[in-house]
C-alpha cells in the first residue's frame, strides 16, 4: 500500500455530520475536504459517501409506481457513480478506505420509508460486495448505518456520534475491518447485517 496522504474527502453528507466528521477527521490528523474535492491536494487515502438524503413519507400502497422508482433509482445512480469513482481512485493509489453513511432503515425497516430502506439496504449489498471485490487491491470499505430520530425515549445519535463512527470506521490502522455495517442508532436498532 502506498504511504498515506492523510486526506479524506467527505461527499453527499447531511450538514452537521459533515461539520462533524470534519471536526473529529481533522483532530485525527487528516486533511478534510468537504464537500468538493480539491484538484490540486494529495490522493484521498478516505472517501466518505453519504446516502441519508430523506425521501418522502408515503403509504406504500397509495405510493405511485413511477415516483417510487425515480426517487430510487436517482439516489442510487448517485451512490454508484460516488462509489465507482471513490474504488477506482483508491485502487489506482494503492489503497485506501471507503466508508459510506447510511440510513439505518435499511437494516430493519419503517413503515412509510419504503425508499430509504430500499436505498439502505442497497447501500448495505454495496458495502459488503465492495470490500470482497476491492479488498485484494487494498480498499477497505465499511458503513455506518444512522437511524432517523428515535422514539420511545431512546437516545438520539448526535452528528458527533456518527462522526466518531465514521473516525473509527475510517482507521487506516485497522486494514482488516472490512465489509461492516455499525449502526449509529441510539439503541433503536440492534440487529447485524
Amino acid at each position: 500500500m502506498r504511504s498515506l496522504s492523510n486526506h479524506a474527502v467527505l461527499v453527499g453528507l447531511p450538514t452537521e455530520v459533515g461539520r462533524a466528521a470534519t471536526r473529529v477527521l481533522g483532530a485525527r490528523g487528516l486533511r478534510v475536504t468537504w464537500p468538493a474535492v480539491d484538484a490540486d491536494g494529495p490522493a484521498p487515502d478516505l472517501f466518505v459517501i453519504g446516502t441519508t438524503e430523506p425521501g418522502p413519507a408515503a403509504d406504500f400502497a397509495d405510493t405511485d409506481p413511477v415516483t417510487w422508482w425515480a426517487a430510487v433509482e436517482r439516489r442510487l445512480c448517485t451512490l454508484f457513480a460516488l462509489a465507482q469513482g471513490a474504488g477506482r481512485d483508491l485502487a489506482a493509489t494503492g489503497g485506501g478506505r471507503i466508508v459510506f453513511v447510511l440510513d439505518a432503515r435499511g437494516l430493519a425497516g419503517e413503515a412509510g420509508a419504503t425508499v430509504d430502506a430500499t436505498v439502505g439496504s442497497a447501500a448495505i449489498a454495496l458495502t459488503k460486495t465492495l470490500a470482497r471485490e476491492l479488498g485484494p487491491v487494498g480498499v477497505a470499505v465499511n458503513a455506518v448505518a444512522v437511524a432517523a430520530p428515535p422514539r420511545d425515549g431512546f437516545a438520539e445519535p448526535t452528528p458527533h456520534d456518527v462522526a466518531q463512527t465514521i473516525a473509527f470506521l475510517g482507521d487506516a490502522r485497522l486494514p482488516s475491518l472490512t465489509g461492516q455495517i455499525l449502526p449509529c442508532t441510539g439503541g433503536t436498532i440492534r440487529t447485524r447485517a
